[in-house]
């Protein structure tokens, strides 16, 4: 068993909900109206790519110019944790979105390369199926994050990650 993280943009409320099928008052799962409103696939989100809550504060102690997620893993705030195996939503960090949305996009490729390098380190990407070099998975992958982020600072949406073993 694998571990499922997928960033998304909401307010507070809307996040609060994101994928929790036992949210639902009518108790008849995903055949109901509820269902409908608060599915993974009715919010603005980027899956996983084997990206998950660490390498989400890795990322962002790059783009603050550090390189030790410790310091900032403890801002990514538990907001909902329905049991020890999950799922939980934590909040990203309100700079996160703003950093990577103003980013030079000359300096996409280099924040990648760090990115990479420092997860690799951590827990290697698996390329054996896929046959791409990891660096050009997490640019790709940078890629559609910072395009949520781009909205999330226009929409002015907060940002969050849920994650679920």
């Amino acid at each position: 068993m694998g571990v499922l993280c997928e960033v998304f943009i909401a307010d507070r409320y809307r996040a609060l909900k994101y994928n929790f099928e036992g949210e639902c008052k009518c108790k008849s799962g995903r055949s109901c109206k509820c269902w409908d409103k608060y599915a993974s696939e009715t919010y603005d989100r980027v899956e996983s790519h084997r990206v998950y809550d660490h390498d989400f504060a890795q990322l962002l102690s790059i783009l603050r110019g550090k390189k030790h997620k410790d310091s900032v893993i403890k801002e990514f705030k538990m907001i909902k944790q329905f049991s020890e195996e999950g799922p939980w939503i934590q909040k990203v960090p309100a700079d996160l979105p703003t950093l990577l949305v103003e980013l030079p996009k000359e300096e996409l490729k280099s924040i990648a390369k760090t990115w990479s390098e420092l997860k690799n380190e951590a827990s290697p990407i698996p390329t054996e199926t896929t046959n791409i070099k990891p660096n050009k998975l997490i640019r790709d992958y940078l890629k559609l994050l910072r395009k949520l982020c781009k909205k999330s600072v226009e929409t002015e949406l907060s940002m969050y990650l849920w994650t679920c073993l």
